[in-house]
């Protein structure tokens, strides 16, 4: 099965009609297959990775999209990454009319992450699909309890909204819990102030886990068998509602409020969870998608006083 799909790939080393550049391209596409089928030692993940991103060649950017793929899988190295790349090439192929290109590409993949589940938060050893939920609703219960003790209402966000409107679970290739807490806050300055603050509450009773992510404007809370749990800030200016990074006042209070028990799991959801999923994952968020990527470089422009404020923190 290895060499019906791998074969042919590699052949295309071997053209003469290539450029310089094009030929290091897939000469380094043929390296990171072999190394990604075999687990080749020694191989140079990231020097690979920092010399792809110097070549470029139009005709070519299948191969080099392949390239940066199978660079990174067999150095098990940005995930994030990789997701994003492997969209890329699925649009460039479907593009082009090569949707069965990508399929045997994208099984070559599979057959060389063996029990690895790829996500943008790293190469896992289980997702959703390989895990009993009881102990992480648990532990969602237990997070929405300590907020709700604070005064705060709490709703599932993003993938775990997605998850429980969509296919009454939570998604199988995901690996981690979203949560948003409506703040009393009516700006983004006083939610500065305000998140601040519940950061600390949280950090006093323990429920800040202690990796905590880079960016101060998500909180990691406490996880439960390896699954990470993400709270986001939300708050209202008017009838406005804010949601960060998702939602920038596209969203009314009508469209938010009264939050209602999802049938699943009988926590909170939004009035109207399928505006919200619009926002964050488009039109075709009914539609499952194992490599959707974040539009995250708008969403920190539109909430850049949000998190120039958060960063001063």
């Amino acid at each position: 099965m290895q060499q019906a799909i791998t074969l042919p790939t590699l052949a295309q080393t071997f053209r003469n009609d290539l450029s310089d550049q094009e030929r290091r391209i897939s000469e380094i596409r043929a390296i990171a297959l072999y190394a990604l089928m075999f687990d080749e030692p020694g191989f140079h993940a990231f020097r690979y990775f920092a010399e792809l991103k110097q070549l470029t060649s139009k005709r070519m950017r299948g191969e080099w999209l392949e390239a940066r793929i199978a660079t990174c899988i067999a150095g098990r190295i940005r995930p994030a990454i990789v997701v994003r790349t492997i969209k890329l090439l699925r649009t460039y192929r479907e593009t082009r009319g090569e949707a069965e290109r990508f399929d045997a590409f994208e099984a070559l993949l599979k057959i060389a992450l063996k029990d690895d589940r790829l996500t943008s938060h790293g190469y896992q050893k289980q997702n959703f699909s390989d895990m009993d939920h009881a102990p992480i609703w648990g532990r969602v219960g237990e997070h929405i309890g300590f907020l709700k003790q604070q005064g705060y209402q709490v709703f599932l966000n993003s993938g775990t909204l997605l998850g429980v409107v969509r296919d009454g679970r939570l998604i199988d290739h995901d690996d981690d819990v979203d949560l948003a807490v409506i703040l009393r806050a009516d700006s983004a300055e006083a939610a500065v102030a305000e998140w601040a603050a519940l950061r600390a509450a949280l950090k006093a009773e323990g429920r800040l886990a202690e990796d905590e992510m880079e960016s101060n404007a998500i909180l990691k809370l406490t996880g439960a068998d390896g699954v990470a749990f993400d709270l986001f800030p939300a708050w209202f200016e008017g009838d406005a509602f804010f949601v960060y990074p998702h939602s920038h006042g596209d969203l009314t209070r009508q469209d938010v409020l009264p939050l209602s028990p999802c049938a699943h799991s009988g926590h909170m959801i939004p009035a109207d969870p399928a505006k919200m999923l619009a926002n964050n994952y488009g039109s075709g968020w009914q539609s499952p998608d194992p490599y959707f990527k974040f539009p995250w470089n708008a969403a920190r422009k539109k909430f850049r006083v949000f998190l120039t404020g958060v960063d001063d923190l």
